[in-house]
């Protein structure tokens, strides 16, 4: 299972996937990285039948919207078929695309 980087703030520790600046929650601008859990299940999903030409060759594919164990949201494609509320395990986080499985 693959760990995913988050930046929490260092005054109210709200986690956030993206980097930020200034913790929207808070306004502090002191944030530390951590690494948590892949762990998650499906919040919401679609397949892609039609793609762009540089995503043709994935056709279809199921990106899904994950709600992590940790609170956290992300936005990831999925290898197999999945339901809302299925159980999903980040596998991989390559060219900024998270790769989700059924746990």
């Amino acid at each position: 299972m693959e760990m995913i980087q988050v930046y929490e703030c260092a005054h109210c520790e709200k986690k956030f996937v993206q980097r930020k600046w200034i913790c929207p929650n808070c306004k502090n601008n002191e944030f530390l990285q951590k690494n948590i859990s892949g762990e998650g299940k499906i919040f919401s999903h679609t397949t892609i039948h039609v793609s762009s030409k540089e995503f043709s060759h994935l056709t279809p594919y199921s990106v899904a919207l994950i709600e992590l164990s940790e609170g956290l949201r992300v936005i990831g494609r999925v290898t197999d078929q999945v339901a809302i509320d299925d159980k999903v395990k980040c596998i991989s986080y390559f060219d900024n695309t998270f790769v989700f499985e059924k746990c």
